[in-house]
């Protein structure tokens, strides 16, 4: 619980202080983009991923991805495309199998956020599974909260 408030504090503070308020796009211009975003993940593509950031994109994520990143209660924020770009290196390389494995619904909560449910290596004994907070304005990403869940016991 204390990581969810935790990530929505910060969600909230990322998108206002991100970029100006812009009017929300579709929801199905986000659920395009979200599309987008996992099929290039899974494929590897680094820069059809960092494509779909604002300049000034904020992400959170558990500590512990990279290296170097400022810890703040157990995450790492990576503030502009460069630092998330960081972040998608080690996913697009290292970590590619796990990615390849991900299967992932969407709930939109409004036109400009939506939540993902997601799942690698679904129905093993390596299965790991969250739920990512997406913020979308002017076609971009411009805050992304990922949150895991605690290993099944």
């Amino acid at each position: 619980m204390r990581t969810f408030m935790t990530a929505a504090l910060l969600l909230s503070l990322a998108a206002t202080h991100v970029l100006a308020p812009i009017p929300a796009f579709a929801q199905d211009s986000a659920k395009v983009i979200l599309d987008r975003h996992e099929r290039t993940i899974k494929a590897g593509d680094l820069a059809g991923v960092m494509a779909d950031y604002a300049d000034n994109a904020v992400l959170v994520a558990p500590a512990g991805i990279v290296a170097g990143e400022k810890n703040i209660a157990g995450t790492n924020v990576f503030e502009g495309k460069a630092n998330i770009r960081k972040f998608f290196q080690v996913l697009t390389t290292r970590e590619l199998p796990a990615v390849k494995t991900m299967v992932a619904t969407y709930e939109f909560k409004t036109n400009d956020t939506a939540l993902m449910h997601w799942a690698q290596y679904k129905g093993t004994p390596k299965e790991v599974s969250g739920t990512d907070i997406w913020v979308i304005r002017g076609g971009k990403i411009i805050t992304q909260v990922v949150l895991v869940n605690p290993p099944k016991k």
